[in-house]
């Protein structure tokens, strides 16, 4: 019998909110801080909704909030609602005293003692009075189906009216308790698009009037389409009804980009060793540009993915596939079953589609009229598959141009075998539970999360290049670094200018502020931008302190290291020659393929495939750097040298955020480079400088 090929343990994940900075990779944090800020300085009462929809981490959100107002020990108590694990309960009113009444006693001792026994006595005086509401309504429901109660009016048999006033009467005492010992008590209601509708609106009418008390605040976690859809069965006009209820509403921000922090925490919870698979990985960031994209879906398609190549394994102990192109196959697979299942049931058999696809895929453009022409099935599939195909073109072209993509394409009896056995084992799948959640980790979160040295970036830092008699900038040069240039007059400063080149085009493209800059790229580049990415290119983007500079020419970049070398007496300042960033890029004579090593790998460096579709800010792929320590050699931004090509161009090295293909991340052997007249301006374009001592010369 063969030795199993996939890992004996299957290293799944489990599906639970996260609640620990360390294994924060969505900017909870940074959210948390800000909500929490506003909780405790905005006057109660105060309702916040946090509204993302399901698998997106509004409860792990809610852990954040919860862990951060409670490190302000001011007099504040955190009380955790589950509204779905409670709403069929007869009165979700009492249900919620109870909730409340159970949390304050168990941080009793944390706070003063006499405060929050009063707070207590007046919770307890509180549900006594709901109790003999409830009880006297069931009284009254029940005579009412009596039929020898002559007099059925309702009002009757309703609890009397001096009930009312004493739960009023008790709630102002409550209120003012809070107000005078400056207590605020803190409700988080998680669940409520996953009740029934009804009971929704019990919640939150039970919330909305029975506590619209100074002292309390409310923050709720629901999927606001679904809430909305939910209350409408009850309500005129939900919308409205929300918007009043809520006074800050709080959007869960897009987690494109951060697919990799993502996945090095999912799998970090549980101080595990072990490792996703690059195999998986790869299809996970091919698919990170949907908008359907969510944790939860992220974490149901890796277990997936994992159990079923282990089942596979099991079941075909001959097999002579390795245990890269099986888990390679069944990434491909499970990933079209999750999100495209009728396009793949369709294109797992058919040979002219499959044939007509990659063509397609590899013009990067979709011949739509072609391959309706030449596949032959049923008129109404084949509308289907040409809409599911150019509609998501941009990421089955990812999907498809993995190793994996190609892998599954060019095996079909792999492909179909991987697929009739999905078929046979879903329900198998589905119902597999997941007890256990190993570890993940990688240097890009020790070093841009848990290192304290890394935490503070200094954009200025120059390296000592060894064996060379200069020195290089750590980062490409930045916004705020660039910004301290014009606003010194340096476009103004003709001896800056000294080429003549430079100054007929400083002549038509004077700037005196950054902002001016980006406008200008966003209105010369805007239409392209839309046209390539499906989506708007946005200042904002592009603009932060620590991003680089770009949309900068040669001219610009070589103005910018004379004012440096005006300013400092010490050193001269430049942009590297080609062969000088290929020294700093391949370590010298170690002719390293990458700055990292010798294998690729897409996670090291902002390229295409992460999908940013912008710059990244300096420092953000530490697990990239050259040997020598300069961050972003490759990727981010195409960097100017000041070597020409036939006198005329100048050499641009590194490849870009706008570029997937490996050969132009290369700084050793069969690498891609590229070159461009000096007054060449894109989105994607940036520098460094070297710097030299004034009485020195370099030696490349």
């Amino acid at each position: 019998m063969s030795t199993n090929i996939i890992n004996n343990d299957l290293n799944l994940i489990n599906d639970e909110a996260i609640d620990q900075i360390k294994h924060d990779s969505l900017d909870f944090d940074t959210y948390a801080q800000v909500l929490a800020e506003a909780i405790l300085e905005t006057p109660s009462p105060f309702t916040v909704a946090i509204y993302g929809e399901w698998g997106k981490g509004k409860t792990s959100l809610l852990k954040f909030l919860m862990n951060e107002i409670s490190l302000n020990k001011n007099n504040t108590i955190n009380v955790f609602y589950d509204a779905w694990k409670f709403e069929n309960d007869d009165n979700p009113i009492l249900g919620l005293l109870n909730i409340v009444e159970k949390n304050i006693k168990k941080i009793r001792f944390e706070y003063d003692e006499d405060v929050i026994l009063s707070i207590l006595e007046y919770i307890k005086y509180i549900k006594n009075a709901v109790a003999n509401i409830t009880n006297e309504a069931k009284i009254a429901t029940l005579d009412l189906n009596n039929e020898n109660i002559i007099d059925k009016d309702i009002e009757k048999h309703i609890v009397n009216q001096s009930t009312y006033f004493e739960i009023y009467a008790l709630l102002k005492g409550l209120e003012k308790l809070l107000s005078k010992e400056n207590y605020k008590i803190i409700i988080y209601l998680d669940n409520l698009d996953k009740c029934k509708p009804k009971n929704s609106i019990r919640i939150l009418e039970s919330v909305n009037l029975i506590f619209d008390l100074k002292g309390f605040s409310f923050v709720f976690a629901a999927d606001r389409s679904i809430l909305e859809e939910r209350l409408e069965s009850n309500i005129k006009n939900s919308k409205e009804y929300l918007d009043k209820l809520v006074q800050l509403p709080f959007n869960l921000p897009s987690f494109k980009g951060k697919i990799e922090d993502l996945l090095d925490n999912l799998y970090s919870k549980n101080n595990s060793n072990l490792i996703l698979e690059n195999s998986i990985k790869n299809v996970i960031y091919s698919i990170s540009a949907l908008n359907i994209l969510t944790p939860r879906l992220i974490i149901r398609l890796i277990n997936r993915i994992k159990v079923c190549s282990k089942i596979y394994d099991k079941l075909n102990p001959n097999t002579q596939i390795e245990k890269e192109n099986i888990l390679s196959l069944f990434a491909i697979s499970c990933t079209l079953d999750e999100l495209f299942r009728d396009f793949h049931n369709i294109l797992i058999k058919n040979d002219t589609f499959i044939k007509y696809l990659i063509a397609s895929l590899q013009n990067e453009n979709l011949d739509k009229e072609s391959l309706s022409l030449n596949i032959n099935i049923l008129s109404s599939d084949k509308k289907s598959m040409l809409n599911i195909v150019e509609n998501n073109f941009h990421v089955l072209k990812m999907i498809f141009n993995t190793e994996q993509g190609k892998y599954w394409l060019e095996n079909k009896m792999h492909r179909v075998s991987t697929y009739e056995f999905l078929k046979l084992s879903n329900e198998i799948i589905e119902n597999i539970q997941i007890d256990s959640m190993p570890r993940y980790k990688t240097d890009f979160l020790d070093n841009a999360i848990l290192t304290e040295e890394e935490t503070v970036i200094n954009p200025k830092e120059f390296i000592k290049i060894p064996n060379q008699d200069f020195e290089m900038s750590k980062y490409v040069i930045t916004n705020k670094w660039f910004e301290e240039f014009i606003l010194s007059g340096g476009y103004n400063n003709s001896k800056y200018w000294n080429n003549i080149a430079a100054n007929v085009w400083l002549m038509k493209n004077k700037i005196s502020s950054l902002n001016e800059k980006y406008d200008k790229m966003v209105e010369k580049e805007a239409e392209f931008f839309k046209k390539k990415y499906k989506e708007e290119l946005i200042k904002e983007n592009f603009i932060s302190d620590l991003q680089p500079i770009v949309y900068i020419t040669y001219y610009e970049a070589e103005a910018f290291c004379k004012y440096l070398s005006d300013l400092d007496e010490v050193y001269d300042y430049q942009m590297p020659t080609k062969e000088q960033w290929e020294y700093v890029g391949k370590a010298g004579k170690e002719n390293r393929v990458y700055p990292w090593g010798n294998n690729w790998n897409p996670n090291y460096c902002n390229n295409g495939i992460t999908q940013l579709n912008k710059t990244s800010e300096i420092g953000m792929f530490p697990q990239g750097n050259s040997k020598f320590g300069v961050s972003d050699l490759v990727g981010n931004v195409w960097v100017w040298t000041s070597s020409l090509e036939g006198n005329e161009f100048n050499y641009l090295k590194g490849g870009s955020w706008n570029f997937s293909d490996t050969s132009y991340f290369k700084v050793y052997g069969d690498n891609i480079t590229f070159y461009n007249n000096p007054s060449y301006q894109h989105y994607d374009i940036g520098f460094y400088c070297i710097r030299i001592k004034k009485e020195h010369q370099i030696l490349i």
